[in-house]
């Protein structure tokens, strides 16, 4: 083009640009990279996810089992795996709240001829499954309450009276129904279950568990013992840790020679909490059919078989070292104007050691209360 052109108008003799042609040519757009392809899973990949589920739910089991009677304890919690909207208490058929077992213990004797028999023991054992917590309360058998009698009325005597007063050969829960009954009515106490045997059916039941393991405190004994009032075995306990057979055991909870009613409550206690550590060991999973089998054969209950191994589990899974034992013994004085020798408690006391014993200080006030109420206290 010549020089000074560049600006100049075009000419019109030159051909316009066609309006259907491009006026430039279009970039090449860049192409869109295609969409990444999805990676399939490999088929070992899915069968070991799917496999997962079946693991994760039997441990989850495993746990939840093994927990009900030992929980896990970390950083100084104990720890329970729970059944979603079930309480453990619930998957044996328990109540979902504290409930009471009243333990009852007779001194049977061979030479008796029929009728009812003496109650050596009373226990009551409180358990709180939500606050995996147990209690128990011994009560002395000469203590001062208000006493139903056949007739429907009442009368001030031994709380253990009540056995013999309502003692039918016909029902055998009407004498141990009277006994709640009486504990209810002076204690405000609500019994749940009960669990009665005499001394040769719990000797049963300790042997069957392999002995239990008491630490006597001060060494006693007594030279004429007889568990049936013929045969003579003398009995002696030195200080220190002994392991007792069945025979020994009940001996040892019911010596009276040189030692107070109260001391005989402690050393049952002792018994007791024995038996329940023996049960949880490891080593004693083998005995449990045979001390389940003594257990059925001679213990007369309200409690079933699934029930029973419920109050053994959430007792396990407490451990004896947390359970709380109290006894009204320590509220306890002479009665000073009782032809007989009977006890009186002292309310205040009493309201202590329940409020202790089962850490519900509304159920120590109410019992105080009751007694008062009766006529019984000094």
């Amino acid at each position: 083009m010549p020089a000074g052109r560049e600006n100049s108008p075009p000419s019109l003799e030159e051909e316009p640009p066609r309006l259907d042609a491009p006026l430039a040519a279009p970039l090449a757009a860049p192409l869109a990279a295609p969409p990444p392809a999805l990676e399939r899973e490999a088929p070992g990949r899915r069968r070991r996810w799917w496999l997962a589920v079946p693991i994760a739910l039997g441990v989850y089991l495993f746990l939840v089992l093994f927990t009900i009677v030992q929980p896990i304890s970390a950083l100084g919690l104990s720890i329970n795996v729970p059944v979603p909207g079930v309480s453990t208490a619930q998957l044996f058929g328990l109540p979902d709240r504290p409930f009471t077992v009243m333990i009852v213990g007779l001194d049977v004797r061979p030479t008796q001829e029929g009728g009812p028999s003496r109650t050596d023991s009373i226990l009551l054992l409180r358990v709180d499954p939500d606050a995996n917590r147990a209690g128990v309360l011994s009560i002395p058998r000469d203590s001062m309450m208000l006493v139903p009698v056949g007739d429907g009325g009442h009368t001030v005597d031994r709380v253990n009276t009540a056995f013999v007063y309502n003692w039918s050969a016909e029902d055998d829960s009407a004498a141990p129904d009277a006994l709640a009954r009486t504990i209810e009515e002076n204690l405000g106490i609500r019994i749940d279950y009960r669990i009665v045997f005499d001394q040769r059916d719990a000797a049963d039941i300790i042997d069957a568990a392999g002995g239990v393991t008491v630490n006597v405190r001060e060494a006693f004994g007594q030279d004429n013992y007889s568990d049936d009032d013929v045969n003579v075995v003398p009995q002696f306990f030195e200080q220190g840790r002994r392991h007792l057979d069945g025979y020994e055991a009940v001996a040892y909870g019911r010596i009276r020679q040189g030692s107070s009613d109260f001391d005989r409550i402690r050393r049952q206690q002792q018994v007791a909490e024995g038996l329940v550590e023996q049960l949880s060991s490891v080593t004693s999973v083998t005995k449990l059919p045979g001390v389940w089998s003594a257990y059925r054969d001679g213990v007369e209950t309200d409690l079933g078989m699934r029930e029973s191994a419920g109050l053994f589990a959430i007792l396990k899974r407490i451990g004896t070292g947390r359970i709380v034992t109290r006894s009204l013994g320590d509220a306890a004085v002479s009665c000073s104007f009782c032809q007989a020798s009977l006890l009186q408690l002292l309310p205040n006391e009493v309201a202590r050691i329940i409020t202790e014993a089962f850490d519900d200080e509304e159920l120590g006030l109410s019992a105080a209360g009751l007694l008062v109420a009766a006529g019984v206290t000094p």
